[in-house]
């Protein structure tokens, strides 16, 4: 070994001659392989070329070859101590920065230097799910709440002969966090870090929440349309989180105060769980619909209705409106002025009935007819005036055989509610 070293201290010394010696490619990367290619030279068909690592003073002796007018060493693979040579003729020991000496007595002496540099080649970037039923790791879109590895294949990180480690960037719904993806064996070039997803309750909504190594590392309120963003240098690898979808029968409803309302999940059908907050407080209901009701003198009031449900390990969430508006109000109304009807009323003059404050019910009836014995009722036809106002059409009481000593009565009945009933009575003259 001191007589390859002096040898190669001795090529530097030479003058240049017409023979040429390289190292292709130049600089070497590690795990690569590289020739020392012999150029210029007459009448020279073989010879031998000492390739020598100048930290560690190791060489090996390589046979030219003559081919197409040169001469070439090699493939010699530049690898570290703990790369697998088993099937490789020439090897040699190297580290990054190493200088590699090649040198041969053809010639009265040629030689040639490179240094070793990083290991060549893509990285690539994914992001897997780990599937229970068929236990093993799968492509991850759209991605479930469960076991999630990140994996970053860069053979140009794996430097060492010890596990290395790079740096992801973990993206979720606004937040981000930066996280270490340690190699996969000493030689891998595979850099992997394992997190685990689910989606958590946090009060009357709900959020995603990211576990690395049993403690919470990255949450965000969950949002239609998010996703978790992968980024490693200049790629960035993006999957989707599904959300259940869940649907009410109707997201406002208008329900007249001692009316109760019920509230029913229309999507998903048969859920897991469903889990009901009102006005931010938590109820005990948790089957698929609920029942609120008003009573005075809160009214008119309204009420926040959110919906937790889950289905296997989806969860998704809905939100709705109960307003609840005074009992309808009913009276007798002046046919042309459309003023209150003061008993005692002529039987003779026309009248209308007027309806306010009707919000629950697109198509509300109304009746009249005489108080007592009397078989004589009349549904009269609503126009509405807006703001919750019908006015009926006009009538005169005798129409309804009414005459002077008679008690009119006007009556509505809201047909979803039996405690919404209104009614008036009007003494005639």
């Amino acid at each position: 070994m001191r007589k390859a070293i002096l040898l190669v201290m001795l090529a530097f010394s030479l003058p240049a001659l017409a023979g040429k010696i390289q190292i292709d490619p130049s600089p070497i990367p590690l795990k690569g392989t590289f020739q020392v290619v012999v150029a210029g030279l007459q009448d020279v068909q073989t010879g031998n070329v000492l390739v020598v690592n100048v930290r560690t003073g190791e060489g090996i002796r390589v046979p030219l070859e003559e081919k197409e007018g040169r001469l070439l060493a090699g493939p010699i693979y530049a690898l570290r101590d703990c790369d697998d040579a088993a099937g490789k003729e020439h090897v040699i020991r190297v580290q990054v920065g190493d200088v590699i000496v090649a040198a041969t007595e053809l010639e009265e002496g040629l030689s040639a230097t490179a240094v070793i540099t990083d290991p060549t080649g893509e990285p690539a970037l994914t992001v897997e799910r780990w599937d229970e039923g068929q236990a093993l790791w799968c492509p991850s879109s759209p991605l479930e709440p469960g076991k999630i590895r990140i994996v970053v294949e860069d053979p140009g990180k794996d430097v060492l002969c010890e596990p290395e480690s790079v740096q992801v960037t973990i993206r979720l719904g606004g937040e981000e966090k930066d996280l270490d993806a340690r190699e996969k064996g000493a030689t891998s070039g595979q850099f992997v870090s394992e997190l685990e997803l689910s989606i958590e309750r946090d009060g009357p909504a709900l959020k995603a929440v990211l576990t690395h190594k049993g403690s919470e590392f990255l949450s965000a309120p969950l949002a239609e349309g998010m996703a978790l963003t992968v980024v490693y240098e200049d790629l960035a690898y993006s999957v989707s989180l599904p959300s259940l979808a869940v649907r009410f029968e109707s997201t406002e409803v208008v329900e007249d105060t001692d009316c109760p309302v019920k509230l029913a999940l229309s999507e998903p059908t048969d859920p897991d769980e469903v889990i009901w907050y009102v006005d931010g407080a938590e109820r005990s209901e948790r089957g698929p619909e609920i029942k609120l009701i008003r009573t005075e003198p809160t009214y008119p009031d309204s009420l926040s209705v959110i919906a937790l449900v889950r289905k296997g390990a989806l969860w998704g969430k809905a939100e709705a409106k109960v307003v609840f508006v005074p009992h309808t109000e009913i009276e007798f109304v002046q046919a042309g002025s459309g003023e209150t009807a003061k008993a005692p009323w002529r039987c003779g003059t026309p009248l209308r009935v007027k309806l306010a404050g009707v919000y629950d019910d697109a198509a509300p009836r109304v009746w009249v007819g005489v108080l007592g014995p009397s078989c004589t009722v009349k549904e009269l036809a609503l126009e509405p005036k807006g703001n919750g106002v019908f006015v009926s059409e006009p009538f005169r009481p005798e129409e309804l055989s009414a005459c002077a000593g008679d008690i009119l009565w006007a009556q509505y009945k809201d047909p979803t509610c039996l405690e919404d009933v209104a009614y008036t009575l009007l003494r005639l003259r």
